[in-house]
């Protein structure tokens, strides 16, 4: 009995902190990793995959020009897309006018990150 009522404490303590500034960033990475487990155990594996992967490059395009923005989204369009993107820029190491240096590297590791689940089925 005793375990269960500090894990509810612990619990309870991660909740009412959880908005200080200290905490936040640990909080997010934790919700991600959380959802990223949830989506590659669920059966729409794929649909999810594409999801992770809009997000992230979403997050990436805010440190990133428009054009640069615009490349992404349309590479996160459809599975296709990305797999297209992924072979040309990211395997073959085709040169893309908008994207190089450390935002392709970038994108191509959200893609990689995220590839087994977009190719199971």
């Amino acid at each position: 009995m005793k375990p269960l009522i500090l894990i509810l404490l612990v619990i309870l303590l991660l909740a009412t902190f959880s908005d200080h500034p200290k905490v936040s960033p640990y909080k997010e990475k934790l919700i991600e990793q959380f959802y990223q487990m949830a989506g590659s155990s669920s059966r729409s594996g794929e649909a999810q995959a594409l999801r992770n992967i809009d997000r992230l490059f979403t997050e990436l395009g805010k440190e990133l020009g428009e054009g640069q923005r615009a490349q992404l989204q349309r590479a996160a369009s459809s599975k296709q897309e990305l797999l297209l993107f992924r072979q040309r820029y990211c395997i073959d190491g085709d040169f893309n006018p908008l994207l190089f240096g450390e935002p392709l590297r970038k994108a191509c590791g959200i893609i990689d990150s995220q590839y087994d689940i977009l190719m199971r089925q």
